[in-house]
């Protein structure tokens, strides 16, 4: 066989070549304006909150995360001028996130001494209070509303004439609002949990194993897949840390709200 012809493309070699292109093509221009439209769908007054934030979140759990609160601070900057993001759930990330940041650093950094570690777990709780306390205002609130109910609520602070809109689609804008806000609903005390089990972590920390034990007790009531908070309770009882089983670990339990 001559070296051309090995390079020598069929008709149907070229069908299903052309055709793999065309659909690979489509894939791309598809995810193009899917994407595109899930961006323009975003409330245009946070979404640099939302980069500000993502930034982080590509750190989280680096015992080096405290050095980007700059980061969390200029979202919550832009979440607080805005009177319907004030007390937010978003910004319950964000003070969950400073209480996670410290917390690491007074439990595993190797370049403090007794003194510091103790304040930096009083900063950490001070957070995690934070946290809590919102979290249970924003579940307050939101927790048991209809779409048309969230809507009501909404309509007050999201003005279709505001400038902010111009040039955006306004009625996607708010009913993904809307959508987020219901999402929420289940995922907030998820998060309320994870808040919970850092204060049992700082408890424990601070040797007082009796509240370790009670807000560990409490974020299992709230996500009983909370899988930090049963490694936690089991230690704190004499036990060994749980390991997630294989199939956990590829498969992790539905974020699903618990009856509450």
């Amino acid at each position: 066989m001559k070296l051309k012809e090995i390079f020598i493309i069929s008709q149907g070699t070229k069908k299903i070549l052309a055709i793999t292109i065309s659909v690979s093509i489509l894939a791309v221009i598809f995810a193009f304006f899917h994407y595109r439209g899930i961006n323009r769908s975003e409330d245009p007054r946070i979404v640099r909150a939302k980069d500000f934030l993502a930034e982080y979140e590509k750190i989280t759990g680096n015992i080096n995360s405290i050095e980007s609160f700059h980061l969390l601070d200029s979202a919550s900057a832009i979440f607080s001028a805005l009177p319907d993001y004030i007390c937010s759930f978003e910004k319950g990330v964000i003070l969950n996130n400073k209480c996670s940041s410290i917390l690491i650093n007074a439990i595993y950094s190797s370049e403090i001494g007794e003194e510091d570690r103790v304040r930096l777990l009083a900063r950490s709780m001070k957070y995690c209070d934070s946290s809590i306390t919102l979290y249970r205002r924003w579940l307050a609130d939101w927790e048991h509303l209809s779409y048309e109910a969230i809507a009501g609520k909404l309509k007050p602070f999201m003005d279709e004439n505001d400038p902010a809109y111009r040039g955006f689609n306004f009625r996607k804008i708010f009913d993904r609002r809307i959508k987020d806000i219901i999402t929420s609903q289940y995922e907030t005390p998820r998060r309320l949990s994870v808040s919970y089990t850092n204060k049992a972590t700082i408890y424990r920390h601070m040797n007082q194993p009796d509240s370790a034990l009670a807000y560990n007790s409490l974020a299992l009531e709230l996500w009983e897949d909370n899988r930090v908070a049963k490694s936690n309770l089991n230690v704190l009882m004499g036990g060994e840390p749980v390991k997630p089983k294989l199939i956990e670990s590829l498969f992790p339990p539905s974020r699903k709200k618990t009856g509450i």
